[in-house]
């Protein structure tokens, strides 16, 4: 009798073991998709190495993506990173950030990717926020 209930506590725990690794398991890759396979090499890039934003592959041709880790205040990183590449903060409406330099006009967008991360949106080619 005791031999029995002790080889059913085993399969149970054993069981509730695979349970939580499968979930576990389906947890990861779930946000590996939503993150995109590509992106992972850069979200670990940025996870152990000193730079505080870097960018990564964008859907769109002719846009950049830069990822940062949503610590401390987003927006501020994003206006004090445009003032250091000669950009004037204008104003903000809704997600996106106007900015002035030399009679340009640039658009940033932020969106939060999820609780750990922030993403700005930007035209390629109009600053290099990496770093």
């Amino acid at each position: 009798m005791q031999k029995q209930k002790n080889s059913l506590r085993k399969r149970l725990m054993w069981g509730l073991l695979g349970i939580f690794l499968l979930l576990l398991a389906l947890s990861l890759l779930s946000t590996l998709n939503n993150v995109g396979y590509s992106n992972v090499k850069q979200i670990i890039r940025l996870e152990t190495s000193g730079p505080s934003m870097i960018r990564i592959e964008h859907p769109k041709e002719g846009m950049e993506r830069y990822l940062t880790k949503d610590e401390n205040d987003p927006q501020e990183r994003l206006k004090s990173r445009m003032a250091r590449e000669g950009w004037a903060y204008e104003q903000q409406e809704g997600s996106g950030y106007f900015f002035t330099k030399d009679g340009q006009q640039a658009i940033v967008t932020l969106q939060r990717w999820n609780h750990f991360y922030v993403i700005y949106n930007i035209k390629a080619g109009v600053v290099n926020l990496e770093g």
